[in-house]
């Protein structure tokens, strides 16, 4: 007889049993053998195991719905005699009947677990039979490449498999929780981003220099149309992204009144020394210098707003949201200003060691000292909420993913480590770099890292898997002071003087799609 499945279901067998058609209970007039439904094997049609292929990823349900979907979509033949059938019929006393060939009776403890039907029994097309939105669930378990399969069974299938929800599904899968305005082709924007992918992963790209400043470059930021630096030589630049030309310099004015390039009018506030960190967003740009002050300046007319003075030693390190702007120094302390009035609302004390990097997400910042420690702090009530120990030499840098849950340091140790902001645990340490790691930005859309050394290369790595992905060693000639990347490109600075643009977009097709 047929064994019947443990009363003990596990959640994916009532998913299997909730589907339209069954595994065939085989018939013991003929030579077959016994097949139990089991946590490890999942019967369906002829003998189809899921443990005899190559693909067993993943949890039992992903198991189970890709082998069901694979095996409908390529042994479908409508009207054929099949494996997958109906459920049988039962008598007029509600005794579920057998083949009437063999002489075995289902009884009623057999129903529910298997079904039987009568020899003749057709096959049944999931897509055609299932709700379109329980397929759209289904088929969003999928990878890209299995979904580009089912898109070839038929005309009904190709129409479940196109659906933008599970294309927007499988995106987000294999890309991460990208973000995109609605009424987005999410099947196109996956073809672009994994031809934009596949360039990183092979280091196919182009580079270009911008070149003006007459020092080094400590600090650089920037967006689809410009680039912004400060340096050592007490300007900041902005560049046009695209052409690489300068097209403002923000400095002290020259005898005549005026900027030394194109005439721009001086303006009235300017850094007396080192240029060493920015922020910018839609409208103000954020500079701190070893003047010991911060400048706010409008965006985008360029013209000073605000200077914030509290600092008693060189501001190391800026940063800001909607309402706050944060900025740490090399006398051991944090100020957070007021972003509107520009009025000092707090100082944070704690760090025996000058204060190199700051973030904010939220009501929470992150701070990385000379004294090895990063540390979390509340923004409202100033009190530090935990202290992460790991590092045995002075921090460098720090970075806070934007939904407030890692934290990425690294330092005069050599190493990168990737905290848990909720438990302080330290969930792995990078380690490849050959000297201090100078500056480090954290791409938590495309899940990367993007690292700059003393050891003078650039290095991106895998967040989840710890990975080094890229090593560029080959275009700086010294020290890696700054290095920013966005999904398309990377922007390092350099003690060499020089701000390098990589861009691993020229020759994608379609890479407007992705804009978000």
């Amino acid at each position: 007889m047929a064994t019947v499945p443990s009363q003990n279901t596990r959640p994916w067998q009532s998913l299997v049993r909730s589907l339209p058609f069954r595994c065939r209970r085989h018939s013991i007039s003929q030579p077959t053998t016994t097949t139990t439904l089991n946590h490890d094997s999942v019967v369906v049609g002829d003998g189809f195991d899921a443990t005899q292929t190559k693909e067993n990823r993943g949890g039992p349900v992903k198991r189970t719905v890709r082998k069901l979907m694979r095996r409908a979509s390529h042994s479908f033949r409508p009207g054929e005699k099949g494996p997958f059938i109906v459920a049988g019929r039962r008598d007029r006393g509600g005794t579920l009947m057998g083949d009437g060939e063999s002489g075995i009776v289902l009884d009623d403890k057999d129903v529910g677990d298997s079904y039987y039907a009568e020899a003749m029994a057709k096959r049944v097309d999931p897509v055609s039979v299932l709700p379109a939105e329980i397929t759209a669930q289904i088929l969003s378990y999928l990878d890209h490449q299995s979904l580009v399969n089912c898109e070839a069974v038929s005309r009904r299938w190709r129409e479940a498999a196109s659906n933008p929800h599970v294309w927007r599904n499988v995106f987000r899968a294999e890309h991460g929780p990208w973000k995109s305005k609605p009424g987005k082709d999410w099947k196109r924007m996956f073809q672009v981003n994994y031809a934009l992918h596949s360039r990183w992963n092979k280091t196919e790209m182009t580079y270009k220099y911008l070149k003006g400043h007459s020092d080094s470059v400590y600090c650089v930021q920037f967006d689809d149309t410009k680039v912004i630096t400060g340096s050592r030589d007490r300007t900041i630049r902005i560049w046009d992204i695209k052409t690489g030309d300068c097209t403002r310099i923000l400095q002290a004015p020259a005898d005549n009144g005026t900027t030394d390039l194109d005439n721009h009018p001086a303006t009235t506030e300017y850094h007396t020394a080192s240029v060493l960190c920015l922020q910018f967003d839609a409208k103000i740009l954020v500079t701190g210098s070893s003047d010991n002050t911060c400048i706010v300046w409008s965006l985008p007319s360029y013209y000073p707003i605000g200077k914030l003075v509290g600092h008693r030693a060189g501001v190391l390190d800026v940063c800001f949201d909607d309402k706050h702007i944060v900025s740490c120094s090399k006398d051991t302390t944090i100020c957070i200003w007021d972003r509107n009035t520009r009025k000092l609302i707090r100082q944070l004390k704690g760090h025996r060691g000058p204060v190199n990097a700051v973030a904010i997400r939220g009501k929470q910042i992150v701070s990385a000292s000379g004294d090895a420690l990063v540390k979390l702090w509340d923004l409202d009530t100033g009190e530090c909420i935990r202290e992460f120990k790991g590092h045995h030499r002075g921090l460098a840098c720090v970075q806070f993913s934007e939904d407030a849950k890692t934290i990425v340091s690294g330092g005069n140790d050599q190493d990168i480590r990737v905290w848990d902001a909720r438990t302080g645990e330290c969930l792995k340490t990078l380690a490849g770099h050959k000297d201090l790691v100078r500056t480090l930005h954290l791409d938590s859309l495309n899940r990367r890292i993007i690292s700059g050394s003393y050891d003078a290369t650039v290095k991106v790595w895998n967040l989840d898997t710890g990975k080094k992905i890229l090593d560029i060693t080959q275009y700086h000639s010294t020290w890696i002071l700054a290095a920013k990347a966005d999904y398309k490109r990377i922007v390092s600075t350099s003690q060499d003087s020089r701000t390098l643009v990589l861009d691993f977009s020229v020759g994608v097709k379609g890479l407007e799609i992705l804009a978000q």
